[in-house]
Parts: C-alpha cells; sequence; structure tokens
C-alpha cells in the first residue's frame, strides 16, 4: 500500500504534465516539478541581483585565504566536505550521462542550470537561518524547510 502511494505521489510530480510534439513524430514530456522549479529558479535570481555572477570574484577570494587557527578547516576543506554531503553518486553519473547524450551543448546548459539552483539554494539556506529556533533538550538550534513553511502558514492564519 505504501510503495503504491510513493509511486502514485511520483508519478504525479514526475511524470509527464505536458506534452511538447516534436519534429519526427516524438514528443517532449515536462514534469509538474519542471514547471514549478525552472521560473522559481529565474525569479530568485532576479530578485537576488544574479547573485552567483555577481559575487563569483568575492567566492573565489574567501576560497584561497588562509585559515586562522591550525586546528580549524580552511575554506577550501570547508567546500569539499560540503559538496561531498551534497553530490551524490546519481549526480556524477548523470553528468557523464548529460554529455554523452549531449555533447558539449549540455555542459552550458548544465552551467544554466547550476547559476538558476544556486539561487534557489541561496534563498533556502538564508530562509532556514532566518527561521531556526532554539532547541530547548539539546540546546543547539534546529529549523530548515518546516520551520519556515510554518511560519508562513501561520503568518497567513
Amino acid at each position: 500500500m505504501i510503495v503504491t502511494l510513493i509511486e502514485k505521489v511520483y508519478s504525479f510530480l514526475w511524470g509527464d504534465l505536458v506534452q511538447i510534439p516534436l519534429p519526427g513524430g516524438s514528443t517532449l514530456g515536462i514534469s509538474l516539478l519542471i514547471i514549478l522549479l525552472i521560473p522559481a529558479g529565474i525569479y530568485f535570481t532576479i530578485r537576488t541581483r544574479f547573485l552567483p555572477i555577481r559575487l563569483f570574484p568575492d567566492m573565489v577570494q574567501a576560497l584561497v585565504e588562509k585559515k586562522q587557527d591550525k586546528n580549524s578547516l580552511s575554506s577550501f576543506q570547508t567546500l569539499i566536505v560540503s559538496t561531498a554531503t551534497r553530490v551524490g553518486m546519481g549526480n556524477l553519473v548523470g553528468v557523464v550521462a548529460a554529455i554523452s547524450a549531449g555533447g558539449a551543448g549540455a555542459v552550458f546548459w548544465m552551467w544554466v542550470t547550476a547559476i538558476i539552483g544556486s539561487s534557489t539554494a541561496f534563498i533556502e539556506a538564508t530562509l532556514a537561518q532566518l527561521y531556526k529556533e532554539k532547541d530547548p533538550l539539546y540546546g543547539g538550534y534546529r529549523g530548515g524547510p518546516a520551520y519556515y513553511i510554518h511560519a508562513y502558514v501561520e503568518e497567513k492564519q
């Protein structure tokens, strides 16, 4: 029963919601999540005034600076650790498959997608920081999408 429910939700989100006819009789299917995520990413990129492009020199400067304490991680080491936690094997295989199927043009579209996606990730991380709460039991902080969505819903009531 639970597997059937998961399959139905997956099909609703990632199934072909819109079919675009292509020359040669084939069609291109576009899912609901693609219809929602790409415009949201473009909106966030424009609202942040092209933050990934505008602050690229600052990012490079932060990566090459020396660490302050010999017992701490450098900015580059921190980047590598955070990338390792976000990028999985599927992402690596997806890049290889895209380049194999699409050639050099696929690399360009992956760059465009990365710029749009990084703006979305920046907004998500910023909201998580703004709406995090002190954990009364363990003393740390907790937060994330559930917290800022909850705050939004409470504000609308």
